[in-house]
């Protein structure tokens, strides 16, 4: 079925007998949305894989107990590493999908975590693991932060943020189905209505209006959303 949308997709391109630059365009935004429809592919697996593997923790809280309480140190050191492995998994999945800064800290976060509380054997890799996780918490706090702008009226966003993230900024209800950041909210917007994105344009929906601050190479940079009801 996906193969038959695809072929149906370059058809139509082969047909089409705009510009150069529209035909660009197309390609683009079918390889992104290609792209992403194979993310999430992935993801499946990966949180297919992480609920079978939590059968494997029940087989741990049973060695655990069955372990004499001299030597369950290393076993439960072991329990820890699979369960922190588990929630790196899931913070994956969540950053294949959502595709914010913050959901990419948060598993480079608990990835650091894992390593420092089952790996690290000298105090030098505990002390490497808190300035690491400092450093994490630091990005987002004086960097993450910097995405977001208020300009007159409304906030301006990188256009990579999360739909969820601006809705919860502004106090808007943008739909999250129309994508997951506020750029693909734009570009599905501008297919349905047949319209061409550049600097300056804006779109509106529901009581939000999009408009597109700054491009570069032809991708959404900043956007600035204002509230129409205000």
């Amino acid at each position: 079925m996906r193969s038959a949308i695809i072929i149906k997709d370059i058809i139509r391109f082969l047909l089409y007998k705009g510009g150069q630059d529209v035909k660009i365009n197309f390609i683009k935004n079918k390889i992104s949305k290609y792209t992403y429809c194979l993310e999430v592919f992935l993801a499946i697996f990966i949180m297919t894989a992480v609920v079978i593997s939590t059968y494997d923790l029940v087989k741990y809280l049973i060695l655990i107990f069955m372990t004499n309480p001299m030597d369950t140190y290393e076993v439960f050191q072991r329990f820890l590493g699979h369960v922190l492995l588990l929630v790196v998994g899931i913070e994956l999945v969540i950053m294949l999908i959502s595709h914010t800064t913050s959901s990419v800290l948060e598993v480079v976060l608990y990835a650091i975590a894992r390593k420092m509380l089952i790996h690290s054997e000298k105090m030098l890799d505990v002390v490497i693991g808190v300035l690491a996780i400092g450093a994490v918490f630091a990005i987002r706090k004086y960097l993450f932060t910097k995405e977001i702008r208020i300009e007159g009226s409304g906030t301006v966003f990188s256009a990579g943020i999360s739909v969820a993230d601006a809705n919860t900024i502004t106090g808007l209800s943008i739909p999250e189905t129309y994508g997951n950041t506020i750029g693909g909210v734009i570009t599905r917007i501008s297919e349905d209505t047949n319209r061409t994105i550049y600097e300056g344009i804006d779109f509106r929906i529901g009581n939000a209006r999009l408009k597109v601050i700054s491009m570069k190479d032809e991708l959404i940079e900043k956007v600035l959303i204002d509230n129409l009801d205000e």
